[in-house]
């Protein structure tokens, strides 16, 4: 990769953070490497990349496609018209392309991605999928067996050698963020364990209910809790709450624990700011691949694994009470996030 080059390549995915994240973070990446870099990124109209790229990436050319996933059963009838969208998505972005002329195309999941991965087909333009989760979604099942490779971030999705373990790319801060950030949140005694609790983008009523009966009972901690009820818990002096937080991922990296759902993004931020866990899959996920992605990261260490309906209270706050919180001197550092540099080393039309 050389500084005074110029790049063209098409990016896709999204509907939610955990595809939208990792296409993001190497779009940025690429930028730090190429004197131009030249981006088209095929969005879902309305969703999350739409909104917030023109922020992110102010440079990237945005083209809404208006998709819809398929419907659950597979089978529903529904799905026919949805098969013929994608169809005419397909043409709408070969035109562009074509014009357009991409080195390659980075996709990492989400409906979106199904026209604009036939498309580079179609055009005999190579493509790399990014799979976030432990087993393969349905978009990226489909583009996988046209794509160059297909980069993954646990060790059982590799189902032959086109399949590469890289990590989950996330969000990381450029500049260092010490301990003391977390007076903004209201915490005041920096030593004391800061543990976050939320449940994904929507909240959950879940955790919500659950940490009710966790707050009752322990008084040591103090914790963050993004939510939709904040009037619920403020008889906790201890207990700090906003219902959304923008920049979480900077939080992480001067926290202690995370008590959350088990959604890609959420579990690749815990393992790269080595932070120890309690997840509380989600059950209505799509494959149920948020068990899945849990119980995988499970087996590492540092993490355990609830069932929402049968969580044992004195089980869960014994293993918060056992971990060694920072200290109020302590400083992150920032440091390479090593899947999106894997990533990159392993597109081969950029080496």
């Amino acid at each position: 990769m050389r500084k005074n080059e110029e790049l063209k390549v098409v990016f896709s995915g999204g509907g939610t953070g955990g595809h939208y994240y990792p296409a993001l973070s190497v779009i940025k990446y690429l930028d730090r490497c190429y004197n131009k870099l030249d981006v088209i990124y095929f969005t879902t109209k309305g969703r999350i990349e739409e909104k917030k790229l023109p922020t992110d990436f102010p440079k990237a050319k945005l083209i809404p496609l208006n998709t819809k996933g398929l419907e659950r059963p597979l089978y529903n009838v529904k799905n026919i018209n949805r098969a013929f969208e994608v169809l005419r998505n397909k043409r709408k972005v070969e035109k562009i392309i074509k014009e357009f002329k991409p080195v390659f195309g980075f996709l990492t999941g989400g409906y979106v991605t199904v026209p604009v991965g036939l498309a580079l087909k179609k055009q005999n333009i190579p493509f790399y999928l990014h799979e976030q989760n432990s087993i393969l979604g349905i978009s990226n099942k489909v583009l996988s067996r046209w794509a160059k490779k297909v980069f993954v971030s646990y060790e059982e999705t590799k189902l032959n050698d086109k399949f590469i373990l890289t990590g989950n790319p996330v969000r990381t801060p450029e500049n260092e963020i010490p301990r003391t950030y977390l007076r903004s949140f209201g915490i005041k005694d920096l030593n004391k364990r800061c543990i976050l609790v939320f449940g994904g983008s929507l909240g959950s009523n879940e955790i919500d209910e659950l940490m009710y009966r966790v707050y009752n009972k322990e008084k040591i901690n103090n914790y963050i809790h993004i939510t939709k009820n904040q009037e619920k818990f403020k008889q906790f002096p201890n207990v700090f709450t906003f219902e959304y937080i923008e920049n979480l991922y900077e939080l992480m990296a001067v926290s202690d624990e995370v008590i959350s759902r088990a959604g890609a993004t959420t579990l690749a931020e815990i393992q790269f700011y080595d932070l120890s866990a309690i997840l509380i899959p989600w059950k209505g996920a799509a494959e149920n691949h948020q068990l899945k992605n849990a119980l995988s990261l499970q087996k590492k260490g540092k993490v355990v694994v609830f069932d929402e309906e049968n969580v044992e209270i004195d089980e869960l706050i014994n293993f918060l009470n056992q971990i060694q919180p920072k200290n109020e001197k302590f400083i992150y550092t920032p440091k390479i996030n090593k899947a999106t540099e894997s990533i990159v080393n392993n597109i081969d039309e950029i080496l």
